[in-house]
């Protein structure tokens, strides 16, 4: 057998083999819909992955939903000694910022409100406000304990001298009346005024506090914002606790993922998926050529 003939073999076998996986990871792909001759359709079209393309989709989207991001998958990383240290991070950056700003209250709403919102947010505070504290002036009770509380501190003024003290047991004697009459008169006043008083105090206070600058807020309430950080980390864990499940159930991952896939297109999809692959589809050829080589090469010797 001459060296031609010889290594013929191992060669037409190298090119054989490199070109069949060549050919078989084309069809992985190609064609992208089914070819038909006439009403029969053409066998081994669409390629693989182009025909399986919806079971593909649902097979990765229940391995992601429930293997990649799952319930407990997703608990464990949101509350995460890390993530919960960043969160900490983040509210201590904030309020180092916040005491460090020479803006005032009123600017730093603006920022984050409408003129409309803001006016709207301030406006209802302040009648909160007053609406509370009213309600509490109103109560009759507060008449009463006023003006049993002034009847005790006069009597015991007059207590104190000892001409007084005949007044003072006098206004004893009459204390029932005294009280009613001064309760009365304290109620009706508060009935009367308190709330004009009260608007005009909380106004002029929301003014005060609303143009002073947040750094000047800040000083002397370390203690809050560490109960401020505290707070923002529990309810972040309550949160994710008690929410993510419902979540997760309003996103249905697997069907997010299923609809995803099968709207990219198999173009798209076959350039990602070569790149990705790229070294190791080329092995793979490789591997073909080197086998068809040692087919040709054995076939010479038997």
């Amino acid at each position: 057998m001459s060296f031609l003939s010889f290594i013929l073999g191992p060669a037409v076998g190298a090119v054989i083999g490199g070109i069949t996986n060549r050919l078989a990871i084309t069809m992985l792909f190609r064609p992208y819909e089914a070819k038909h001759i006439g009403p029969y359709k053409i066998p081994l079209t669409p390629g693989i992955i182009p025909k399986e393309k919806g079971n593909i989709a649902r097979a990765i989207g229940a391995t992601v939903s429930q293997h990649l991001l799952d319930q407990q998958s997703l608990s464990a990383q949101l509350l995460s000694d890390d993530m919960q240290q960043k969160i900490a991070a983040a509210v201590d950056d904030l309020v180092d910022r916040m005491c460090h700003s020479q803006q005032t209250l009123q600017q730093f709403l603006l920022d984050h409100l409408s003129p409309e919102e803001y006016a709207r947010a301030t406006s209802q505070v302040e009648d909160d406000v007053v609406r509370l504290v009213y309600a509490k002036l109103a109560d009759p009770a507060l008449g009463n304990r006023v003006a049993a509380l002034a009847v005790d501190q006069v009597v015991g003024r007059l207590r104190e001298h000892f001409l007084g003290r005949l007044g003072a047991g006098v206004l004893e004697l009459l204390r029932g009346s005294v009280e009613r009459m001064l309760a009365d008169n304290i109620n009706q006043m508060l009935h009367d005024n308190a709330h004009q008083m009260l608007d005009d105090l909380v106004t002029a206070e929301a003014d005060r506090l609303l143009a002073t600058p947040i750094s000047q807020l800040c000083q002397g309430r370390e203690e809050l914002f560490a109960q401020l950080k505290a707070s923002a980390l529990k309810a972040y864990r309550a949160l994710v606790l008690n929410n993510l499940p419902r979540a997760l159930a309003a996103l249905n991952i697997q069907k997010i993922i299923e609809d995803k896939i099968n709207a990219m297109d198999m173009r798209q999809t076959e350039t990602m998926l070569l790149q990705l692959m790229d070294r190791e589809l080329k092995a793979l050829v490789w591997f073909g050529v080197l086998l068809g080589f040692i087919m040709g090469f054995v076939t010479n010797i038997i």
